[in-house]
């Protein structure tokens, strides 16, 4: 069972499909796991943005629960809800880590 679950895991990292990871705002203090570590080095090599650093640039311009967090092309696209249960979306740029876009805009 253990030999089957470790090669789904590896077919996962050679396809490209990166993990979700579902941790809440409380997790922002705490160092990343090593098996998060891997998955981001792997996924994501050439950006400055980690996962991890995503999600607490999306929990600093308002999200209290990420749901989802992928990585396409250049940029983090994190959906998630605020503390009144809002859906939010939050456009990351990979590279420097400046919100490309925020639905529903900041504010509002």
């Amino acid at each position: 069972m253990m030999k089957m679950m470790g090669l789904a895991a590896a077919a996962l990292a050679a396809s490209g499909l990166a993990a979700v990871i579902m941790c809440s705002p409380a997790d922002a203090h705490r160092p990343a796991s090593a098996a998060a570590m891997q998955t981001a080095s792997i996924h994501a090599p050439a950006y400055r943005v980690s996962e991890e650093a995503a999600r607490r640039i999306a929990w600093r311009s308002g999200m209290d629960h990420v749901e989802e967090i992928l990585l396409v092309d250049e940029r983090w696209e994190v959906a998630g809800r605020d503390r009144n249960g809002t859906e939010l979306t939050v456009d990351i740029h990979a590279q420097d880590g400046r919100i490309l876009d925020h639905d529903p805009a900041i504010g509002n």
